[in-house]
């Protein structure tokens, strides 16, 4: 009967060493857990905060994108006056060069 006794101390001893065990086992688990968390929230933010502020450079990129086209089309649109006003001024002096002539030609 002793040894049953023993044998019972044992077996007592193996399971409080695996509680133990199971319980540092369990803590370490619950602390991985906060920090994954805990983590998880962190990158989460970033992530918002992340997007916000390619949502404000796209918005700006599209501003600059207008901007340009505007100021391209105005001088476009200038150049192509500039270019009316001198093909009308070259006819202009062209014709004058051409009475000139034929008035003091021969």
């Amino acid at each position: 009967m002793s040894l049953k006794k023993e044998e019972r101390k044992t077996v007592e001893d193996e399971e409080s060493c695996i509680g133990v065990q199971i319980n540092s086992s369990d803590e370490n688990f619950l602390n991985a857990l906060i920090s994954l968390k805990s983590e998880e929230a962190s990158l989460n933010e970033q992530k918002l905060h992340l997007k916000g502020l390619l949502l404000q450079l796209e918005t700006k990129a599209k501003e600059q994108v207008d901007k340009k086209k505007r100021k391209i089309d105005r001088l476009t649109f200038e150049v192509s006056d500039l270019k009316s006003k001198c093909e009308k001024l070259a006819k202009v002096i062209n014709f004058e060069a051409g009475s000139e002539c034929n008035q003091n030609g021969p």
